[in-house]
């Protein structure tokens, strides 16, 4: 998996002056809604838990649950650093909306492949202009914007006796933005209305 600085830097802008409105709040059964008071305020999220259960909707929705854990709120805090989100652990735990969570990444594929000829190259196992080959049959002409072309295009690819070779465990999925900008959610909510307990019990 890569790193995600572009969503990460989004979604700090898009909420940087959002408030905490608590809509429900008995014990384990909150809604909790964020938002920007600004006339040009947008992009308001809503949290909503009950016990083993939370869900996230930040123009996506993602529904979270674990029988272990009553208190969700816990799961996200335990998890992952203060501010930080870890989406590798927390997307085992989506019940529904588990179709936007991975999707196939045409900057993934493309850096595996760069990478893999870099190396064939460097090893001396690759023919002279491979680079320029690769990038006009595959980046350039190639039907690259989905999986299964993707893959087609590395399985037909040959250049001077040259092939890919066996690439049918390269991994080309990755988390997708719409879910990375909902744990940046998950994580910001919780951290406001912790902010918030500790100021009324001071």
């Amino acid at each position: 998996m890569t790193d995600y600085p572009e969503i990460s830097a989004r979604f700090a802008r898009d909420t940087a002056g959002h408030h905490m409105t608590v809509l429900h709040d008995d014990g384990l059964y909150r809604h909790l809604r964020f938002t920007n008071p600004a006339p040009d305020g947008h992009t308001p999220f809503d949290l909503i838990t009950w016990p083993y259960n939370l869900v996230v909707k930040a123009g996506w929705t993602f529904h979270f649950d674990i029988d272990a854990t009553p208190d969700m709120f816990n799961l996200f805090r335990k998890t992952a650093f203060t501010g930080e989100i870890n989406p590798g652990y927390w997307s085992e735990k989506v019940r529904a909306g588990r179709d936007e969570v991975e999707g196939f990444s045409d900057d993934l594929f493309e850096q595996q492949v760069k990478q893999h000829v870099v190396e064939a190259i460097r090893n001396g196992d690759a023919p002279r202009g491979i680079g320029a080959e690769v990038t006009r049959d595959i980046f350039e002409w190639g039907d690259i914007s989905h999986e299964a072309g993707a893959r087609a295009e590395l399985d037909a690819f040959r250049y001077d006796g040259w092939t890919f070779g066996e690439t049918r465990e390269w991994k080309f999925c990755d988390f997708k933005p719409g879910f990375l900008y909902c744990c940046h959610a998950i994580r910001r909510g919780i951290d406001l209305w912790d902010a918030a307990r500790k100021a009324v019990a001071a």
